[in-house]
Order: structure tokens, then sequence, then C-alpha cells
């Protein structure tokens, strides 16, 4: 029985995953809207929060208000990327010839005899056409924006009625109040990962574009908004965050000085927000494992691409979440987490009774 079980659940993975990937296209798009779905819901949340002298805002009053605010920023960010966009590629060939020089130099001065070899290496890589390549995949994911926005707006409209279907769905009452028990455990963690995250993102993009934009760094804006998506790709995100920036900034100048300015501040930035200043604030509230991540992000990456990355902690928070909930499934949940304890269900109410 088992082998029969484990055969089962090594079926379902499987064809799971044979599924995301085929229908990428058609489950891409729902995954965003729910994402966007949260985000416009935490931001709600932390608007009706906020209080006046007693005074809290209406959630008739703060979900329109969280729709704009959302939407406002989003619509911002995709204007800022696209009209800088044709600027980086317009600027492309000139970073390249720099490049080229400075590797031919370099290899000079090591005393490596193959340096033309090098440049010709270089010459088959063109640089503006990769970034219209990039500027196509990115121009692509805007094509499905229209019907992503179409499910987020189904799922603000439905949400007022999902407390009645669960009613409905479960007749007897302990499973309804275990259901809406563990609805109500995701959207909180889900929400303290966003909150955190988007935060210090902010943070961490506005002292990049101060950086950069105090050392001279051409199309500083456009790197800062690219540092803030970065920020939410564990590990891989943190690199490109400092590597892409120091990199044009090393093209850029004919001194070093620049470069080794953007790289340490760039360096320090990025190490203390991701290894000091984020665990202290968001402590072990997630609690995934870090190999789990690393395993997750390339398995995502694969089969979703960069969005895949962004979404490869939300995914496994929520897998978490669900699995600990369940006394048959808490020994994955188990092997998920950093640590191997669990937060469940009966040590929630005991912690909110104290």
């Amino acid at each position: 029985m088992k082998l029969q079980r484990f055969a089962l659940w090594l079926f379902v993975v499987i064809a799971t995953g044979w599924l995301m990937i085929v229908g990428r296209n058609l489950i891409l798009p729902i995954v965003l809207a729910i994402v966007f779905w949260y985000l416009i819901n935490t931001l709600a949340v932390t608007l009706g929060k906020i209080s006046w002298g007693g005074w809290h805002l209406p959630r008739s009053v703060a979900l329109p208000i969280a729709i704009l605010a959302i939407g406002g920023l989003f619509w911002l960010l995709g204007s800022m990327i696209s009209s800088n966009i044709a600027q980086v590629i317009k600027a492309a060939p000139a970073y390249q010839a720099r490049l080229e020089a400075i590797i031919i130099d370099v290899s000079l001065k090591l005393g490596f005899e193959n340096a033309p070899n090098l440049s010709e290496l270089f010459r088959s890589f063109d640089l503006g056409r990769t970034l219209q390549e990039l500027g196509g995949a990115a121009a692509s994911v805007a094509g499905s924006i229209g019907i992503v926005i179409i499910y987020t707006l189904f799922l603000l409209a439905e949400q007022a009625t999902f407390s009645a279907k669960i009613e409905a769905v479960f007749h007897d009452k302990p499973r309804e109040a275990q259901a809406r028990r563990l609805l109500d455990h995701i959207a909180e963690d889900i929400q303290i990962y966003i909150r955190i995250k988007t935060l210090l993102a902010l943070i961490t993009a506005a002292i990049g574009y101060a950086i950069m934009a105090s050392v001279g760094v051409d199309f500083a804006g456009f790197w800062a908004v690219l540092i803030f998506f970065f920020y939410y790709i564990p590990t891989i995100g943190s690199l490109l965050a400092i590597v892409s920036p120091t990199l044009l900034t090393l093209v850029q100048f004919d001194s070093i000085q620049p470069f080794i300015i953007v790289a340490v501040c760039m360096g320090v930035v990025q190490i203390s927000m991701a290894n000091f200043i984020e665990p202290m604030i968001m402590g072990r509230s997630l609690n995934v494992s870090p190999f789990i991540i690393i395993l997750s992000l390339m398995v995502f990456g694969t089969m979703w691409g960069v969005v895949g990355m962004f979404l490869c902690v939300p995914i496994m928070v929520i897998a978490m979440i669900v699995l600990a909930n369940f006394p048959q499934t808490r020994p994955l949940a188990a092997i998920i987490s950093a640590d191997g304890k669990l937060l469940l269900p009966e040590h929630r109410e005991a912690k909110r009774k104290a």
C-alpha cells in the first residue's frame, strides 16, 4: 500500500509539472491575477489599519484606493521601463565597444596573446540585438496584461461571496471552521511577506538610485526599477542587482573609481538587506528552507521563466502552510521548512489567546 501511495503521489507530481509547462500560457495569467489580487487586498488591509483618532478607513473606500494605487504604480513602472529600454538599446553599441576595449586591454596586460580572439567572440554577441529580444519578451508579457486585469477584476468582484461559498461547500461546522482558519493563515502569511518584501524593495531601489545618480550612472531610474524587481528573486536577484549597474558603470566611465564606488556601495546595500535587515524584520514567520527556495527558484524559473522566479517563494510558503494544516502531510511541510518547526493551527490559536 505504501508503494502504491508513493507511486500515486509521484504520478501526481509529474503530471502537475507537465501541465504547468504545457499549460503555461493558460496558467500564468491566472497566477498573476491572484498575485495582483493579493497585492490589492494587502494594501487595502494596510490602509484599513491606519487610524486617525480612533477612526479607520472603511473597506469600501480602502479597496478602490488600493486598486487605483496598484494600477497606477504598475502603469508608471511600465511606462518608465518602455521609455528607457529604447534609450538603452540605442546606447548599447557604444557600451559594447567600450566593453570589448576593456577586455582587450586587460587581456594584453595579463599577457594573453590571443586578445583578438576575445574581440571576435564579443563581435558574435550583439548587445543591441539581445536587448531588443528582451524588449520583445517584455512586450509579449505586457500583451497578456489585459487578460490578467480581467481575471483580477472578476476575483475582486467575487471575493464578497467567498464566505458564502465556503459555507455552502462544507456542511458541518468543524470542517468549515478548519477551512476558514487555513485560508486566514495563508492570507496572513502572504500579506506579511508582500508587505515586508515590497517595503524593503522600495528602500533598496531608492538607495541604489541615490548611489547611481550621485556617481552619474546613465539610466539610474531604469536600473532602480530593475533593482526593485530583482529584490523579489531570492539569491540570484541580489547578484543581478549588484552586477548589472556595476558593469554599466565599468563600460561608461574611463576611470575605475566610479566602478569601485558603485560596486562596493551596491554590494553593501544588497548584502545588508538580504542577510541582516530582512531576516531581522521578517523573523521566522515564513521559515522556508534556503535549499528549497533555491530548488524552487530553478524549477519554477525553468517552467515559467522570470515570472516563476518571482513566484517561487510565495508558492513554497503557501504549500508549507497548507501541508502543515493536515496531519497526513505535515512531514512534507517539515521538509520544506527551515528548521522542522511548524506553526500548527493549535499553536496559532494558543498564541493569539495569550
